[in-house]
């Protein structure tokens, strides 16, 4: 794909729209501090790219966006302002990565900003050779160069658009830009870093201490108890009525899943793509957590699918605060369980889960469901033996969890019909024990 790519890097006249520099004095003096040290989402990710043999992998867009999440976190501010004046990035969509010449091991990468469901601008993260420097420019609709980005973007979700009333959906996936670079690279152009005549620096721009740390050091830990976590979460009066109206759903008898987005910014709201055995939950960057439930015909614990749901919501959270994301269950039989990614961001997977792996997945359950009621009823399903106990879900999920190489990244929480949270852990014997908080 890559091979018959051309390199531009937008044209001598691209004019650049500023923000004011966020280069404070304590900026520039913790850049040049920590000037050697590697910035932590390239550092890592360029590492576990040179070990893998996964083609995927080779997405650069996973350390940029990583990288902006941080900073971003660090200042707030500065991410009100871009947005307002030019609207939201969509992190999920991105150009291929663009090199320099041969021997420059800089890397250039776009993605879109939309506003109202369009897009209005595009920014440009440039990574420098030593992995130590990174900044991002913003480019709205002033030259021809940025009128080509900007049309192609839009014209991928154009088409996504369309693809919703199609019966062949199209999966949200990398956008390919063809840019063509110039002969000469003068101040002027993306890989200088002014940007355009009339811009006085980058909008955001900074080392290792802008951008989440170093490439080495003692990883974050989670910051909160999961089960004080827990606790806390499921006493909050918005996730009281997310549940309670998940329960009625339950009862009415109206059949089919029904989910609810905990959303960073206002109110819960319902999904609104349900099917019988599904929901989406839609743009994972904009949630604290969520909530569905099962059905009772299926296999009553979290999909392959609800799992990586939750490590897109987990990869969202703030730098260090990961396992503040969540993702809740309900289901008949008083069923309530609560997961809760374990780590930090370093030590989530590189790139999504396929939708080919998924359902593979989500297969396997089916199968181990129907095996351990049969050949294995006396530890793992109920006496009368037509379904699963706790432990055949819960040991359903282990196996789900192994299948995904996420042992002991993702907890699996309790919650009973008083409100009492447990653990759930593997023993050393491959069964499920719960762990009262």
């Amino acid at each position: 794909m890559k091979k018959n790519l051309i390199f531009r890097l937008l044209l001598l006249g691209m004019l650049s729209i500023s923000l004011n520099s966020c280069r404070t004095d304590e900026m520039i003096s913790s850049t040049e501090q920590t000037q050697k040290e590697k910035i932590a989402f390239f550092a890592r990710f360029e590492q576990e790219k040179s070990l893998s043999k996964n083609a995927e992998s080779n997405n650069y867009a996973l350390p940029f966006g990583n990288s902006m999440l941080a900073y971003f976190d660090k200042y707030p501010d500065k991410k009100i302002e871009l947005e307002s004046k030019y609207g939201t990035v969509d992190l999920r969509v991105s150009s291929q990565d663009i090199g320099g010449d041969e021997g420059d091991n800089r890397k250039l990468l776009f993605f879109p900003m939309l506003k109202g469901g369009k897009v209005t601008a595009v920014i440009a993260g440039v990574i420098n050779a030593e992995r130590d420097y990174l900044y991002f420019d913003v480019h709205q609709n002033t030259h021809s160069d940025v009128f080509y980005l900007i049309n192609k973007f839009q014209e991928y979700y154009d088409t996504k658009a369309v693809s919703r009333n199609s019966n062949n959906p199209i999966d949200v996936g990398e956008v390919i830009i063809r840019v063509i670079k110039p002969v000469k690279l003068t101040m002027y152009d993306g890989w200088a870093g002014n940007g355009g005549p009339g811009n006085g620096g980058h909008d955001m721009d900074g080392g290792p201490g802008d951008y989440g740390g170093g490439g080495t050091g003692t990883p974050n830990q989670p910051a909160t108890n999961p089960c004080e976590q827990t606790k806390k979460m499921i006493q909050d009066s918005k996730v009281q009525d997310i549940v309670k109206d998940l329960k009625d759903h339950l009862n009415s008898g109206t059949g089919g899943e029904k989910g609810w987005r905990d959303n960073k910014t206002g109110n819960p709201t319902p999904t609104t793509q349900n099917s019988a055995h599904s929901v989406n939950f839609g743009d994972p960057s904009t949630m604290n957590g969520g909530y569905h439930n099962h059905t009772g015909t299926g296999v009553n614990i979290f999909s392959s699918t609800d799992i990586s749901t939750l490590i897109e919501i987990a990869r969202y959270q703030s730098l260090g605060n990961a396992g503040n994301g969540y993702m809740g269950l309900v289901a008949p039989g008083g069923i309530h369980y609560v997961i809760q990614f374990n780590g930090n961001h370093s030590g989530m997977p590189v790139n999504p889960f396929t939708a080919i792996e998924r359902d593979g997945w989500n297969t396997a359950q089916a199968y181990w469901k129907d095996n351990l009621r049969i050949f294995q009823k006396a530890i793992y399903a109920t006496a009368d033996g037509k379904s699963l106990n706790s432990k055949g879900l819960e040991k359903i999920f282990f196996d789900t969890l192994k299948e995904m190489n996420l042992e002991n990244k993702i907890i699996l929480l309790k919650v009973d019909a008083n409100g009492k949270v447990s653990t759930i852990n593997l023993q050393s014997n491959g069964v499920p024990i719960e762990v009262p908080c």
